[in-house]
């Protein structure tokens, strides 16, 4: 992909205080726009949450959205001018550089099946799985059968995120099952009562378990207050700043009360609303 001519730069449009209403400053004219966003896998769930909901303010607006892993988006965002997309890693600035507007924060939930007895994993128990150390339920505590490891695939956000959190700069190892997409994790757990996987907490449902990581729970409080150690932060990014004005409401409108409420159904928002709202 080409360089952008920006490097990263955090802005918030409309940001306050959760307790208060903001909306955009104005509302789309009544002539049809369409909004190229892409979106990765982890995130697909929110971009189509926010997306529906802001279409059915504004008619007006419709959306252009594909899905793939990272690098597929960031290859895609690179061949086109004003196209902006919803990721829950960014790469180094010396890397990729990009312009990015934080849009909420994320827990990076580690899952087993419903009926595995184990119940919480230390990050040096969980690096050493993942490093192939560690290869039996037993030696943590479980029954005596072979851990079946799922990761995501070279060129994942989540992966990377993974990665960085946990591995460093030590490599996963090759007997993991590698699995396409985050839906695809959820499904290989939920069908192998001996699995291990990592997915968005956004993809936390009743077929897989979150076990906790060095005794924390995965939980919108424990991301957003910082107990939970595999965090990471959602983003709305592009190779530069969104000069349409259309681009600007829309990320504004996401980082506003209403938006932000959309947010925390699937992820921790950016702020938290006082106790009592």
């Amino acid at each position: 992909m080409r360089r952008a001519r920006r490097v990263i730069a955090i802005a918030a449009f409309t940001l306050a205080s959760c307790s208060s209403q903001v909306l955009p400053a104005s509302t789309p004219t009544s002539d049809a726009v369409i909004l190229r966003l892409y979106t990765t896998t982890a995130t697909v769930r929110l971009t189509n949450a926010l997306t529906l909901s802001y279409a059915r303010l504004y008619p007006s607006v419709s959306f252009d959205i594909l899905v793939s892993n990272y690098e597929g988006v960031v290859d895609r965002v690179g061949a086109l001018e004003q196209v902006y997309f919803v990721t829950s890693h960014l790469p180094p600035i010396e890397e990729v550089p990009l312009w990015a507007a934080p849009i909420g924060q994320d827990g990076i939930a580690i899952i087993t099946h419903p009926d595995n007895p184990v119940s919480d994993l230390s990050l040096p128990q969980l690096r050493a799985v993942y490093q192939g150390k560690i290869t039996n339920w037993r030696e943590l505590g479980g029954a005596d059968h072979e851990i079946i490891v799922i990761s995501r695939e070279a060129g994942s956000g989540t992966r990377a995120e993974f990665e960085r959190l946990v591995m460093g700069t030590r490599d996963i190892t090759q007997s993991a099952i590698i699995a396409p997409s985050s839906a695809a994790v959820v499904t290989s757990v939920s069908r192998e009562p001996n699995a291990l996987g990592y997915v968005s907490m956004s993809y936390i449902e009743s077929s897989v378990q979150a076990v906790r990581v060095g005794g924390a729970l995965l939980t919108r409080k424990s991301v957003y207050d910082n107990t939970y150690p595999l965090r990471t932060t959602l983003f709305i990014a592009g190779l530069e700043e969104p000069q349409p004005e259309a681009y600007r409401m829309f990320i504004g409108w996401v980082q506003s009360q209403p938006g932000q409420a959309i947010v925390a159904s699937l992820h921790a928002p950016l702020l938290m609303p006082e106790a009592g709202e």
